[in-house]
C-alpha cells in the first residue's frame, strides 16, 4: 500500500509539471532574458581573436597612459658609451673562481670599445674592482674595499652591501673612494717566424673586459694572439718603422708579419682616500689574494629618472600631473657608473633606451588614429549628410569634389600635402597637422558611403513622418537618421584606425612626420633604412613589431564588432 502511493504522488507531480496542452515544451532564456547589449558581447566573445586584440589594446593603452613610471630612463637622454648597445643581459651567477655564487638578479657596465689586440670594434661587459686583497711581503694581508659597495649602519658599523654572498669583510681593510689597476703591456709582431717586440707601456685602469683582459686579476698576467689581416695591417702601417718596414710595401710586409701578440701584466694597485690622496701598492712588494667585482642588482620601483634626478627639466609625471619619484623596475646605479644600464631593448646609436622609447612613442602612434579619425567623421557626415538629404545641386558638387580627391592615388597626394608645408615645425604642431592630413584624405570615401545610405534611409515612413509634422531639419538628420546608421560608423570607424596610424608611420618613416628628438614608432624605424644596422642591430625593429601588432588588433576587432552588430549572429 505505501509504494502503490508513494507512485500516485509522483505521477500526481509529474502532471502538474507538464505544460498545457498547445504550450510551447521550452521557452528560449536568453531572447526574454538578455538585454541587446547582452546579446552583442556574447557575439563578441565568440570571436577568439577579437578578444585578443581587445585584451592586446588594453595593454598597449594603459602602458601608454602611464609611459613615465614603466620607462626606467628618460627618452631623450642619450648616452654614447651605450650607443648600438644589445638587450642587456640580466646575469644570476657570479663569476670568480675561488667564490662562485647564485645572486639575485643584476647586470654589469658595458661599453663599446676598440679592441688593442685586433683593432676591431666589440661590446662587452667591464669588471670594475670592487674589493681586492693583497698579501704583503712581510706577511700581512689587507683587503682594498670601493665604499660604495658597503654601508655604514647607525652605530658606525660597516657591513657589505653589494659585495657577494659568502664575501666578508676582511679584519684589515681600507675603504677606498676609487680602486685602479697598473697594467703592463707589452706588443709584439711574428716576422719571418720571430717575435720582436714594438710596444711596451704602463697604463692606469679601472676596469677590465670580462673576457678578454680579466685574466689579469685571476693569474696576474694575460697573453692574446691573432693572425687578423687588420691586425696585421694595422701594425704594417703604423708600427713598421719599429720592426723594419721601411721601404718595403704592404704586401710584402703582411707575407712577413704572420701574427701579432699582446702580453699584460698587473704590477700594481692604486687606490684614492675620500680627500682624493693616492697610495699604490706594487706587486714587486705583495701579491693578489683574492678579488671581488661590481655587480648593480635589478630592482623593481626604483628611483631612476625624476625630479631629483639630473636633467631637471624632463621629469617623468604621472597622470601628466603628479611627479613621479619611481619607476617600475631599473638597475640601482649606487655610484653613478656612466657604462651601467638596463636596456631590455637595447639602445639605439644615440645610446638611449630602446624601451622607454617605445613606450613614449606609443602616446603618438596610438592616440593620433582616435583623433584623426574624430576629424574625419565630422567631416564625412557634415558633408555625407548633406549630400544624401538634401540632392540637387549640393548632392552634385559635393560628390564630385569627392570623386576629384579621390581620383589621386592616396599616398602621393599624402606627400604632397606634407611636402608644401613647413618641415621644421615643432612636434606639437607636426603632430596635429598630420590629424589634419590624414582626416582629410580619409573623409571623402567614407562621405560617399554616408551619402547613400542616407538616401535609403529617407525614403522611409517614419522620416517623411517627421518632415510631415515639420521637424526642422537638423533634428530629423540628428536625432532619427544618423542614429541609424550607428552600426556602420562604429565598425568602420575600428578597421580604419590602422590607416591612420600606418599613415603616421610611414610618413615618419620618410622623415616627413615626427622628427628627432621625439620619437614615433614611425621615425624610431628610420634607422632601419640603413643595411649596417639591420645586420648589427636588428633590435631597432621592433617598433615594426608593435605596429604590426596594434593594427591587426584593430582589425580583429573591427571583425568582432561586425559580428556583434549582425543580427543573424545575435541569436
Amino acid at each position: 500500500m505505501a509504494e502503490d502511493k508513494k507512485k500516485n504522488n509522483q505521477n500526481e507531480r509529474v502532471e502538474q509539471q507538464a505544460p498545457a496542452s498547445g504550450a510551447p515544451e521550452s521557452v528560449d532564456f536568453e531572447e526574454v532574458f538578455l538585454t541587446r547589449g547582452q546579446l552583442m558581447w556574447r557575439a563578441f566573445k565568440k570571436n577568439k581573436l577579437a578578444m585578443f586584440g581587445m585584451w592586446v589594446l588594453i595593454v598597449m593603452y594603459i602602458a601608454m597612459i602611464f609611459a613615465d613610471f614603466l620607462a626606467p630612463y628618460n627618452p631623450f637622454t642619450q648616452n654614447l658609451n651605450h650607443s648600438l648597445k644589445k638587450p642587456t643581459t640580466v646575469m644570476m651567477k657570479y663569476q670568480v673562481e675561488d667564490l662562485k655564487a647564485t645572486l639575485a638578479p643584476y647586470v654589469l657596465p658595458e661599453v663599446s670599445y676598440i679592441d688593442k689586440l685586433d683593432y676591431s670594434q666589440n661590446f662587452r661587459t667591464m669588471l670594475f674592482p670592487s674589493r681586492i686583497k693583497v698579501k704583503l711581503n712581510d706577511g700581512r694581508e689587507i683587503a682594498i674595499i670601493d665604499k660604495h659597495v658597503v654601508e655604514q649602519k647607525d652605530d658606525g658599523t660597516i657591513v657589505p652591501k653589494y659585495l657577494p654572498k659568502g664575501r666578508k669583510l676582511d679584519d684589515k681593510f681600507v675603504l677606498a673612494e676609487g680602486i685602479k689597476l697598473v697594467v703592463r703591456t707589452i706588443s709584439y709582431a711574428q716576422i719571418d717566424g720571430q717575435w720582436v717586440q714594438y710596444s711596451d707601456s704602463t697604463e692606469d685602469v679601472e676596469a677590465l673586459v670580462f673576457g678578454v683582459d680579466n685574466a689579469i686579476l685571476e693569474k696576474g698576467r694575460n697573453e692574446r694572439v691573432t693572425t687578423s689581416r687588420t691586425a696585421r695591417s694595422f701594425v704594417a702601417q703604423n708600427e713598421g718603422w719599429k720592426i723594419g718596414f721601411f721601404a718595403m710595401d704592404e704586401q710584402e710586409a703582411m707575407e712577413r708579419l704572420t701574427a701579432v701578440k699582446l702580453e699584460q701584466e698587473l704590477v700594481g694597485i692604486k687606490y684614492y682616500d675620500s680627500d682624493f690622496n693616492e697610495y699604490e701598492i706594487s706587486l714587486d712588494e705583495a701579491q693578489v689574494v683574492s678579488y671581488d667585482y661590481k655587480f648593480y642588482p635589478v630592482k623593481w620601483f626604483i628611483r631612476s629618472w625624476g625630479p631629483d634626478k639630473t636633467d631637471p627639466e624632463r621629469v617623468g609625471y604621472l597622470f601628466w600631473v603628479i611627479p613621479l619619484h619611481y619607476h617600475l623596475f631599473g638597475v640601482d646605479n649606487y655610484d653613478n657608473n656612466q657604462y651601467v644600464s638596463l636596456n631590455i631593448f637595447g639602445s639605439d646609436r644615440f645610446g638611449r633606451d630602446v624601451w622607454s622609447r617605445i613606450i613614449f612613442a606609443s602616446r603618438i602612434s596610438l592616440t593620433i588614429g582616435f583623433i584623426g579619425l574624430f576629424v574625419t567623421l565630422i567631416l564625412s557626415l557634415f558633408f555625407g549628410a548633406l549630400a544624401g538629404y538634401y540632392g540637387g545641386v549640393v548632392d552634385e558638387v559635393i560628390m564630385r569634389f569627392c570623386e576629384i580627391l579621390m581620383a589621386i592615388p592616396g599616398f602621393y597626394l599624402l606627400l604632397l600635402l606634407r611636402a608644401v608645408l613647413p618641415v621644421d615645425l615643432p612636434s606639437s604642431q607636426t603632430y596635429m597637422l598630420l590629424i589634419f592630413i590624414l582626416a582629410f584624405l580619409g573623409w571623402p570615401g567614407r562621405a560617399r558611403i554616408i551619402r547613400g545610405q542616407i538616401l535609403a534611409e529617407r525614403q522611409r515612413e517614419y522620416v517623411e513622418a517627421a518632415i510631415a509634422l515639420g521637424f526642422p531639419d537638423t533634428r530629423i538628420m540628428w536625432r532619427h537618421i544618423i542614429p541609424n546608421l550607428a552600426t556602420y560608423i562604429i565598425v568602420s570607424s575600428t578597421l580604419s584606425i590602422p590607416g591612420y596610424i600606418l599613415g603616421e608611420a610611414g610618413l615618419s618613416y620618410l622623415g616627413l612626420g615626427i622628427r628627432e628628438p621625439s620619437a614615433s614608432w614611425g621615425n624610431m624605424l628610420t634607422a632601419a633604412q640603413d643595411v649596417y644596422i639591420l645586420e648589427k642591430a636588428p633590435w631597432l625593429l621592433i617598433p615594426g613589431a608593435f605596429i604590426f601588432v596594434v593594427v591587426l588588433a584593430f582589425n580583429f576587432i573591427g571583425d568582432g564588432l561586425r559580428d556583434a552588430f549582425d543580427p543573424r549572429a545575435l541569436g
